[in-house]
């Protein structure tokens, strides 16, 4: 003869007026102090907000384009300023990408840091991605050299040409878009100093990117990006369209940090 399982308690049990008020006697727990229906709904909503805007994020970094696919980090509290003999200049540095970051989590707009290689360029490019990254922005790096390379493979190899496709759309829609070493794709000088355009391929991509993240209507930037670059303005000019740097490289000084006085130290 079986014996017969004991019966499980109905779920209704569990709302029994009398056993909740012993579980909240014995929890602690004040009555007045617990959540409505209304915040409990909220805070549903909130979680699921914050979830998608995790996924988001995660995607858009995923689709950076490193060079030598090697993700970078770098934090402002990584920013040392004794790695520079003129350390005034490297604090101001680091102060006005820390001020720029604090109003690019509130509004959009480009910003150029110019000067030698190996000044730390890309590493305050990094600390404000990583800064607007935790307050919930998307950000996407894209090494214009490692871009070039991908360029040029794409006509042997179709799940490049794919991933250029997706690359390209990104570009356009992500929040903040750090475009590093731009203007290394045009390869070195002449012998006479001028610059070769940049791959028509590449023009035409950064030329459809600069369009996206501009608002025509208000004549503003739509989204941020900033621009690493070892060259001059006019330099860039003679490798792309002058419309293309018009629209990435911004005109306000208060956004342009020029590390002409800095030295090439790697890790900075």
């Amino acid at each position: 003869m079986k014996t017969k399982k004991p019966a499980m308690p109905s779920i209704q049990s569990f709302f029994n007026p009398a056993m909740l008020s012993k579980v909240i006697h014995a929890k602690g727990i004040d009555p007045d102090k617990l959540p409505t229906k209304e915040e409990l709904d909220q805070l549903t909503l909130e979680k699921a907000e914050n979830a998608v805007r995790i996924q988001h994020q995660r995607h858009y970094y995923r689709m950076s384009v490193w060079s030598g696919s090697s993700p970078l980090h770098f934090k402002f509290s990584d920013w040392d300023v004794t790695m520079q003999k003129n350390e005034a200049r490297a604090r101001k540095l680091g102060n006005q990408a820390f001020r720029l970051t604090k109003e690019l989590a509130t509004s959009p707009f480009n910003v150029v840091m110019s000067g030698d290689r190996g000044t730390g360029k890309t590493s305050l490019a990094l600390a404000i991605m990583d800064q607007l990254m935790n307050v919930g922005q998307t950000a996407m790096f894209v090494s214009t050299a490692e871009l070039l390379r991908l360029v040029n493979e794409k006509y042997e190899a179709p799940d490049i040409r794919e991933r250029l496709t997706y690359i390209a759309k990104d570009m356009k829609a992500v929040d903040l878009l750090i475009l590093d070493d731009f203007g290394t794709e045009s390869g070195q000088p002449t012998e006479n100093g001028y610059y070769r355009p940049v791959h028509r391929d590449l023009q035409a991509m950064m030329y459809q990117v600069a369009n996206a993240r501009t608002n025509f209507d208000s004549n503003e930037v739509r989204h941020a990006t900033i621009i690493t670059t070892n060259n001059r303005k006019k330099d860039l000019e003679a490798m792309y369209d002058r419309k293309t740097i018009d629209r990435l490289m911004t005109k306000n000084p208060a956004h342009q940090l020029a590390f002409d006085e800095m030295e090439g130290v790697r890790n900075v």
